[in-house]
């Protein structure tokens, strides 16, 4: 059986709460509307507080994922920054090296 929530539960009660809006000044039509209205989006549409932990255990878990893969990749494009920077300063020292010997 399907736990009810506390908002469930009081809509459990659509007497009462015909009577509110009645009270409130809502016509018998508009009170049975409100009421069919609302208990749809009870029985269907909300989410309950296990649901809202549950999404919230998957978002930090895909976050930690992509967090790590964006590290991962970070650290690799580092590594080859630094790779192509040490050739690059290889070639310059290489190239005055050359040239040094030429102007000799």
């Amino acid at each position: 059986m399907k736990s009810l929530t506390m908002t469930q539960n009081y809509f459990n009660n659509p007497i009462k709460i015909l009577h509110r809006l009645k009270a409130a000044g809502f016509t018998e039509k508009q009170a049975e509307a409100q009421v069919e209205i609302i208990s749809e989006y009870v029985e269907h549409g909300l989410a309950t507080k296990k649901d809202m932990k549950e999404i919230e255990y998957c978002v930090k878990r895909d976050f930690k994922e992509f967090e790590l893969k964006v590290d991962a990749k970070l650290k690799e494009f580092e590594l080859r920054l630094t790779v192509k920077t040490a050739a690059i300063v290889g070639s310059i020292v290489g190239f005055f090296s050359v040239l040094e010997t030429f102007l000799k």
